[in-house]
């Protein structure tokens, strides 16, 4: 009997340890995941601000245009076209015209939503949410016509646009 017993003991004992395993207290973010050492695996030590730890793992509200802040409207992303108007990569001056002529236009077409984006090695200024075509090149021929000098700058071009869901 005593065998039996001993034999019981010793057959549970694995799957005690393997208990007690999934029983411990799991890191809570991945920071302290990656950070909490197991024998036979290396070992990695993430030294940072609390401010980063406290962002990581969280979704991050994306910026949008000043018209698209309204918590209450619902957009979607969709395939699109967009009035590219400026697009230099002069490192020195090609930032601050990009901004420049984002000013110039919000000032005469309000309306219009504007992106300033940079990839490197371009500033770019592209202007509008147009599902259609047709709806741009009809922006594109007042944007010419109230910017002469912008004019051989613009293009249309197919982007990921956001459009507002009624």
């Amino acid at each position: 009997m005593k065998f039996l017993h001993l034999l019981f003991l010793l057959a549970s004992f694995p799957m005690l340890m393997v208990a007690q395993d999934s029983v411990s207290t799991k890191p809570s973010s991945i920071l302290e995941r990656i950070n909490k050492t197991e024998s036979g695996k290396g070992s990695v030590k993430i030294i940072q601000d609390e401010s980063i730890s406290g962002r990581i793992g969280r979704p991050v509200k994306r910026n949008l245009p000043n018209d698209l802040d309204d918590e209450e409207s619902k957009y979607v992303e969709m395939s699109g076209w967009r009035i590219q108007v400026f697009s230099g990569n002069n490192q020195r001056i090609s930032k601050k015209e990009a901004f420049q002529k984002e000013m110039d236009v919000k000032t005469s077409f309000p309306e219009l939503s504007t992106y300033v984006k940079y990839d490197a090695p371009f500033w770019r200024l592209r202007v509008g949410d147009f599902q259609t075509l047709q709806n741009a090149q009809k922006v594109l021929v007042q944007l010419r016509h109230t910017f002469p000098a912008y004019g051989r700058e613009m293009s249309i071009v197919k982007e990921r646009i956001q459009v507002k869901v009624k």
